[in-house]
């Protein structure tokens, strides 16, 4: 996928009257940060019902969500493509 490595936040300065580019973030880490965040807030409350257990959101938990962010992040350069 060639938007892999499209910049989200790209910011250009001059330094000592040279032009420094920076390409910031890409565009996927955008996308699955904000996914990550979606899911981090639905376990933030869920964490604090009766229903939870505090050990269950431990462990490869989090490793899951942090793949299911970036799976997100791909659909969503995907449908950017169509």
């Amino acid at each position: 996928m060639k938007s892999n490595k499209q910049p989200a936040f790209p910011v250009q300065w001059e330094l000592d009257g040279k032009m420094v580019a920076d390409p910031g973030m890409t565009l996927r880490d955008y996308f699955a940060a904000k996914a990550m965040a979606s899911y981090m807030s639905y376990d933030i409350a869920y964490e604090n019902s009766d229903a939870c257990d505090n050990g269950e959101l431990e462990g490869d938990y989090y490793n899951g969500i942090a793949k299911s962010s970036y799976k997100m992040a791909d659909a969503m350069l995907k449908a950017r493509e169509q």
